[in-house]
C-alpha cells in the first residue's frame, strides 16, 4: 500500500508531507506488530521447542534461545518491508536491487565463513543474522527518507486524517497478505510436527529452493507495480496494458527456464548444493512439483499486478477467501496423509486450477480482451520453446552421476543459459529491446 501511494503522489505531483505523514503513522502500526509477533514468539519458544518441535540432537534450550532470536528478526523484518516498499515506490529499484544484493551476500557467505572458520553454534549463527537484520533496517530507513524531498518535519505523532482514505485499500492488503501467510506457510508448520527434525531439515532445503525460484520474479514485479500505478495516475491506461504484457513475456523468458531446470533436474541440483546424497533423494520428488506451482505462480501473479494498479482489490479479497476455504483443510489432510510429498503436489494442482480459471475472470474485469493475446502471443511461445528445449536436453546422456558438484552446477547453468537466449529470440518484447539497444547505440557512434 505505501509503495503504491508514493507512485502515486509522485505522479500526480501531490505534496510529499502528506507521504511523511502516512509513513509515521504507519511507522507507529508496524512497531506495534512487530512488539506483538516478537513477544509472541519469544513466550512461546519454550512450548514450541519442548512440544512441537521433534528435538532429537540439539540441545532444547538452545532451540529455545534461537527461537527467540527469529522472533525479534521477524519484528525487524516488518520494518524493513515498510522502507523497501516505500524505495519501490519511488522506483529506486537499482539502488535497492544493490543493497538486497549486498545484504544476503553478507548474511549466506558470511554465515558460511562464521560456520567453516569461527564456530558451529547454533546460537551464533542466529546472533550473526539478527545483527544483519539490524544493520539493513538502518539501511532501508535512511534509504528511503533520504529519497522523499525536504518538506519540514513533521513530528512524532499518529496522523489519523493521512491513514484514514487508504484504510479500504490497506485492510485488502493486510487481510489478502495475512491468508496468503497462512496459506504458504501452513504445509511447512504442519509438516515441522510430523517429520523428524532431520527430514524436516531436507524439506527446509525444498522451501528455500522453491521460495527462490519467485524471488527472481521480484525485481520484475518491484519495477512494473509503481509504474503501472504511476501510469494510471496519469490516465495512461493503454500504455500501462503494453507494460503489463512485455513485463509478462519478460518474466516468462527467465522464470521458465528456471522453473523447468529445477524441476527436471531437481535431485542433481540439491545433491550439487548440499553433496549430501541422502538429503537430494528425499527432497528431489518434492522439489519437482513446487518448483512447477511456484513457476505457475510468478506468472499467475500478473492479475493481481492489475488489481494492485488500480487500487481496487475486492476480486482478489474474494479469491484469497475461496483459497483458503479450500486449500487449508485439503492441506491438513494431505499433510498427514500422504506427507510432503501429496503437499507438494496438492500445491501443484491448485496453482494450475488457479491459472486456468481465475485468471482470465480477472483480466475480463481489468484489462477486457487482453487475455488470450496475453497467453497465446506472450506466454505461449516461450513456453513451447522452453519444453523443447528441455525435453531435447533431458534425452541426452549428460551423466551427471559421474560428474563432481560443481560441474553440474556449471552444466544445469549452462543449460539455462541456452533456454533463456533461445527464448529472448522468441520473444517479440525481448527482440523489441534488443533492437531499440542497437539503434540507441548507433545513434551514439554517428
Amino acid at each position: 500500500m505505501l509503495s503504491r501511494q508514493t507512485a502515486k503522489i509522485r505522479g500526480q505531483n501531490i505534496d510529499f508531507i502528506e507521504l511523511k505523514r502516512l509513513l509515521r503513522s504507519l511507522e507507529f502500526i508496524f512497531f506495534s506488530i512487530a512488539l506483538i509477533a516478537s513477544l509472541s514468539i519469544a513466550i512461546s519458544s519454550n512450548w514450541a521447542a519442548n512440544h512441537w518441535l521433534k528435538v532429537t540432537l540439539l540441545d532444547v534450550t538452545e532451540v529455545e534461545t534461537c527461537i527467540v532470536l527469529m522472533g525479534v528478526m521477524v519484528g525487524l523484518s516488518l520494518f524493513s518491508s515498510l522502507y523497501r516498499s516505500g524505495i519501490q515506490g519511488m522506483e529506486n529499484q537499482v539502488q535497492l536491487n544493490i543493497v538486497n544484493i549486498v545484504i544476503v551476500t553478507v548474511k549466506s557467505v558470511g554465515a558460511f565463513l562464521l560456520l567453516k572458520f569461527i564456530t558451529q553454534d547454533i546460537v551464533s549463527f542466529f546472533v550473526y543474522q539478527l545483527i544483519i537484520s539490524v544493520i539493513e533496517l538502518i539501511v532501508l530507513l535512511m534509504m528511503f527518507y533520504h529519497s522523499m524531498p525536504n518538506t519540514g518535519k513533521i513530528g512524532f505523532c499518529f496522523f489519523w486524517g493521512a491513514l484514514k482514505p487508504i484504510i479500504p485499500f490497506a485492510a485488502g492488503i493486510a487481510y489478502t497478505s495475512g491468508i496468503w501467510v497462512l496459506l504458504t506457510q501452513l504445509d511447512k508448520m504442519i509438516l515441522s510436527n510430523i517429520l523428524p527434525l532431520s527430514e524436516y531439515g531436507y524439506f527446509a532445503l525444498v522451501a528455500v529452493v522453491s521460495a527462490g525460484i519467485l524471488s527472481i520474479s521480484n525485481p520484475i514485479s518491484q519495477a512494473i507495480l509503481p509504474r503501472m500505478t504511476y501510469l494510471l495516475s496519469q490516465g495512461k491506461e493503454n500504455i500501462m496494458l503494453r507494460l503489463y504484457r512485455k513485463s509478462t513475456q519478460l518474466m516468462a523468458v527467465v522464470m521458465l527456464p528456471l522453473t523447468g531446470i529445477v524441476a527436471l533436474f531437481s535431485t542433481e541440483l540439491l545433491f550439487a548444493w548440499t553433496g549430501n546424497k541422502d538429503a537430494a533423494e528425499w527432497a528431489g520428488p518434492i522439489l519437482f512439483w513446487f518448483a512447477l506451482g511456484n513457476g505457475i505462480l510468478a506468472i499467475s501473479a500478473f492479475q493481481f499486478y492489475l488489481q494492485f494498479a488500480h487500487g481496487k482489490l475486492k476480486m482478489h479479497v474474494i479469491y484469497i477467501t475461496i483459497s483458503a476455504s479450500i486449500q487449508i483443510p485439503i492441506v491438513v489432510y494431505v499433510a498427514f496423509e500422504y506427507g510432503a510429498l501429496g503437499v507438494a503436489l496438492t500445491w501443484f494442482i491448485l496453482r494450475f486450477i488457479t491459472f486456468i480459471i481465475w485468471t482470465p475472470i480477472v483480466h475480463s474485469k481489468f484489462a477486457p480482451g487482453v487475455h488470450w493475446p496475453w497467453l497465446l502471443k506472450d506466454i505461449a511461445p516461450i513456453f513451447s520453446s522452453t519444453v523443447i528445449g528441455l525435453l531435447i536436453i533431458n534425452n541426452l546422456d549428460i551423466g551427471f552421476d559421474r560428474m563432481g558438484r560443481m560441474e553440474v552446477f556449471i552444466i544445469l547453468i549452462s543449460i539455462g543459459v541456452m533456454v533463456v537466449m533461445t527464448n529472448i529470440l522468441v520473444s517479440s518484447a525481448c527482440r523489441e529491446l534488443i533492437f531499440d539497444a542497437i539503434h540507441k547505440s548507433r545513434k551514439v557512434n554517428v
